[in-house]
């Protein structure tokens, strides 16, 4: 569970704004013990274990070495938990503890509530994204950036994305088990289903399978930045590009209705 280093309350000085997305920001740069390095920590034993140890035995994927093929999933996976985690976890919390009190009767409006939450979680996973493809350069055999363009959109777009359905989740939560439910019954099995560690022609002829993956949103966040770093994609990307950002202005168009309301804000 993560912990808010700043329940204790908010001091809304002359930048509001400003001030809670600062909150939001430091209160995972202050405890990255608890925040930052686990994500990290996990994404190197998935390395180590599939793709150092592993990699070699099943070869290459698609003409790229596994261990090359595997790590942009393994970038979107950490971007999309630590988006989806950091709005998640404030907002629930801040519901539940009445840390939110001050920000609701503050000159914040809405949507500068929602933004601020939102923004928090989406430079949470830039953060943790960029670390992982920093640490790449120190890995032989992996390519960090084939396209930039593509790298910053699918980076961009996806972490905006979860963190909105992070601030949605934190909002509908009654106790913290319910934010895990979405991460372990919702989010992993997209995740795991979206082609982290194989390729689409893998499972050609396999059924609904197959069908599955293919219109799996995460199929195309991964395939999108596999293409940014690598060149490589298992599917047509173009669809991925218009319907990643219109579900990821849904989700923050839905977020601030729901704070606009007061949902599970107010008594």
């Amino acid at each position: 569970m993560e912990k808010d280093i700043s329940g204790d309350g908010v001091s809304l000085g002359k930048t509001p704004f400003l001030t809670l997305l600062k909150r939001e920001v430091l209160r995972y740069i202050k405890n990255p013990i608890v925040t930052i390095a686990p994500p990290i920590i996990s994404q190197i034993l998935y390395v180590i274990v599939f793709g150092l140890v592993l990699g070699p035995r099943i070869g290459t994927v698609d003409g790229y070495t596994y261990i090359n093929f595997m790590f942009p999933g393994l970038v979107m996976m950490a971007l999309l938990t630590n988006s989806f985690m950091n709005p998640g976890w404030s907002m629930f919390a801040g519901r539940h503890f009445g840390w939110i009190e001050p920000i609701l009767t503050s000159p914040l409006s809405y949507i500068q509530i929602g933004t601020g939450y939102i923004l928090g979680g989406v430079l949470r996973g830039l953060f943790v994204g960029t670390i992982l493809m920093g640490g790449a350069f120190l890995l032989p055999g992996i390519q960090v950036v084939s396209s930039i363009q593509y790298v910053a959109i699918y980076l961009i777009v996806v972490s905006f994305l979860a963190s909105s359905l992070g601030c949605i989740v934190g909002l509908w939560a009654q106790k913290f088990d319910h934010i895990a439910l979405v991460m372990n019954f919702a989010l992993f099995p997209l995740v795991f289903l979206g082609g982290v560690f194989y390729s689409l022609e893998m499972i050609e002829g396999v059924g609904i399978l197959e069908t599955l993956i293919r219109i799996n949103p995460v199929t195309h966040m991964i395939n999108g930045l596999r293409y940014g770093m690598i060149g490589l994609s298992d599917i047509n990307l173009a669809p991925g590009l218009i319907f990643l950002p219109v579900l990821a202005l849904a989700f923050f168009g839905i977020s601030i209705h729901l704070i606009k309301v007061g949902y599970n804000l107010r008594d």
